[in-house]
């Protein structure tokens, strides 16, 4: 699988609500990062599953991808998201780096 299908597969997983497929497409010390001052919100897949249930199974949120970059191992997606707040819409950029067929390391920046 090449690192745009990787990532739309999570993002496919991601839409249905889907925990444990969505999951499956990481490493399991995967590092997510905020880009503003790089430092780590989210380290290791267990956290990642803590972080991302209420997501999915309460909040319900939805991301839209309004343009995509692949350059090697690396795909940036510009989204928007929905669910994050109540009645708003919120733009993100997502920076996915992959590894051995799982994202190992996002970077995310939101409006």
């Amino acid at each position: 699988m090449n690192p745009e299908e990787i990532v739309k597969k999570q993002l496919d997983f991601y839409n249905k609500h889907d925990l444990e497929g969505f999951v499956s497409t990481y490493h399991n010390e995967v590092e997510i990062y905020n880009l503003i001052d790089n430092s780590i919100m989210i380290k290791g897949k267990e956290q990642l599953k803590n972080s991302y249930r209420e997501r999915f199974e309460v909040l319900k949120v939805y991301a839209e991808i309004e343009n995509r970059i692949v350059i090697g191992n690396k795909v940036i997606d510009h989204e928007y998201v929905t669910g994050l707040e109540k009645d708003a819409i919120k733009k993100a950029v997502a920076i996915y780096e992959i590894e051995n067929n799982l994202i190992k390391r996002v970077w995310f920046i939101f409006e």
